[in-house]
């Protein structure tokens, strides 16, 4: 996001935006990793809320600029995508094809009697595009949870769930680079990566960002007993460091279309849902591919 990667040593950046972002951690992660830990269910509800309040927000960033998403019918699809999710091991027969197959066609019998508005078009696009980007994403969360694959051993097999592992590792990849790039480009940041799409981000965080990355995921496979080596875990940390920021990325994209600065303000020094979330919509989804791979 971009007040979390606020990487630049030309906006330091004000001290009490600063203390905002660390108290809202202190106060949100310990309660993310309650949800995490106790049930997949729980996991389950706290993604369709995330993904709803989130999809609010695109769609408020759409309307302004100039563009009236169908709310009801991209709500439903997204959160719809998440619980097609959830209840994929209860049913013999996949639950997002005829899903998707039924969005399309409803949406777009919901535009016929709007067929002489010269933005129809372009608003059913973003109505679908706009569900698909953050509940056909965010489910991987789901998905990651539901890994089995036992941990190697350690204190964490006899309390964790091995999806529960992987998921926190993953979230503590996406993260902690962002943490890592923020201080580093505080710090050393000088030259800027992409003034025109996100003035505050440097070369100089990215790359502590992405080493910081890497330190973490060796220390995930050890402190989570993690069924890899520490140099798997390096390279999923090494991946994160790169694809996270493409999605931190991705979002900047859509805002600056719109010209809005953040996606919202729900969260005291972190801006909206969406600014939060916007780099673990692209890492959760490769790294669930990634750390299947290295299942074998």
């Amino acid at each position: 996001m971009d007040t979390a990667n606020a990487d630049s040593a030309d906006s330091p950046g004000k001290p009490n935006s600063l203390t905002q972002r660390i108290v809202s951690a202190l106060v949100l992660v310990p309660l993310l990793l309650v949800v995490i830990i106790w049930s997949r269910w729980s996991l389950a509800a706290l993604v369709m809320l995330v993904v709803a309040l989130a999809l609010r927000e695109l769609y408020s960033a759409f309307a302004h600029g100039g563009y009236q998403a169908r709310r009801p019918i991209g709500m439903s699809v997204a959160v719809g995508l998440v619980i097609a999710t959830t209840l994929q091991p209860l049913v013999a027969f996949d639950l997002h094809a005829p899903l998707i197959t039924l969005a399309i066609i409803i949406s777009l019998i919901y535009e016929l009697p709007r067929h002489n508005r010269p933005a129809a078009l372009i608003e059913w696009a973003l109505t679908i595009a706009g569900a698909l980007y953050l509940g056909g994403l965010l489910r991987y969360i789901v998905l990651l949870r539901d890994i089995e694959t036992p941990l190697a051993g350690g204190l964490a097999a006899a309390w964790l769930a091995p999806g529960a592992a992987w998921l926190i590792t993953v979230m503590l990849l996406t993260w902690g680079q962002d943490a890592f790039a923020y201080f580093a480009g505080r710090r050393f940041g000088r030259h800027h990566m992409t003034p025109g799409l996100s003035p505050k981000k440097t070369w100089e965080g990215a790359i502590g960002g992405l080493l910081g990355a890497i330190l973490l995921g060796v220390i995930a496979v050890v402190a989570l007993g993690l069924p890899i080596t520490p140099l798997a875990g390096a390279l999923l940390g090494l991946i994160a460091g790169v694809v996270g920021p493409l999605g931190d990325l991705a979002e900047s994209l859509i805002k600056r279309q719109v010209g809005l600065k953040d996606a919202g303000s729900l969260i005291p020094g972190h801006g909206g849902i969406l600014d939060r979330i916007d780099s673990l919509l692209f890492a959760a989804p490769v790294l669930f591919y990634v750390i299947l791979m290295t299942q074998g």
